[in-house]
């Protein structure tokens, strides 16, 4: 089940705090050409959206744009760990959108206040490996649903999956794949495990791609979203 709009309304998601945010802005001048806001949606646009939640890696938030891009979703960024702010990695996301970051831009937050606001009137459903939580093939689409992915080492944090109105996984064959350590890691100074370690897991932009994919399917199949807000995850 959902929570409602009116409980999530009256407590807010992150609280009421507001700030400059709906458009990124570098502070690097030597990416400053790369400034882009969201571009208005085009016309067959499914009314979907992926907020990013505190990912790391340039390569993953690049793929994701492009993958958005073509799917017609819109992203949001909140950028925990200030990858938009370095230079380089600000170009690698480019590279890798393959353009989408000038076509299609996205919203980009670094306070978890300043996402309340934009996601009233929304439903916010997070992504996990839970295989309790809502399989991917029974959930129903709603416009106005803003999907959560989270970190590429520890997922999302118990307090946004305690405060989303659904949790929702991709389903996977079960079985046992531990992560070696990586020589070029994404974050080279991290000493924690990653979370859930040896559980099976997608890549956070394979994740995106499929979701996407799957509610691009649906709209062919059934024609739309249903255009309410308020319902439960599956029919």
């Amino acid at each position: 089940m959902i929570g409602s709009e009116r409980r999530r309304a009256s407590r807010g998601l992150y609280g009421n705090e507001m700030r400059n945010s709906d458009a990124h802005a570098p502070a690097e001048p030597s990416h400053a050409s790369m400034e882009h806001s969201a571009t208005s949606p085009a016309s067959d646009a499914p009314g979907l959206e992926l907020l990013l939640y505190g990912l790391q890696s340039p390569i993953n938030i690049g793929m994701i744009l492009r993958v958005a891009e073509t799917y017609r979703f819109g992203v949001s960024i909140y950028d925990l760990h200030r990858v938009l702010d370095d230079a380089a990695k600000f170009s690698t996301i480019g590279d890798f959108a393959c353009g989408a970051v000038a076509r299609r831009g996205f919203r980009a937050f670094n306070k978890e206040t300043a996402l309340a606001p934009a996601l009233r009137g929304k439903r916010l459903i997070a992504t996990s490996i839970d295989p309790s939580a809502c399989a991917l093939p029974d959930y129903v689409f709603r416009a106005g649903d803003v999907f959560v992915l989270g970190n590429e080492y520890d997922g999302l944090p118990d307090v946004v999956l305690s405060r989303a109105d659904g949790i929702l996984h991709i389903p996977m064959p079960a079985g046992w794949t531990p992560k070696p350590k990586a020589r070029h890691s994404i974050d080279p100074s991290r000493t924690a495990p990653v979370a859930n370690d040896g559980k099976p897991n997608l890549n956070v932009a394979m994740t995106a791609a499929i979701l996407c994919y799957a509610a691009y399917i649906r709209t062919l199949a059934n024609g739309s979203f249903d255009a309410s807000p308020i319902g439960g995850l599956t029919a």
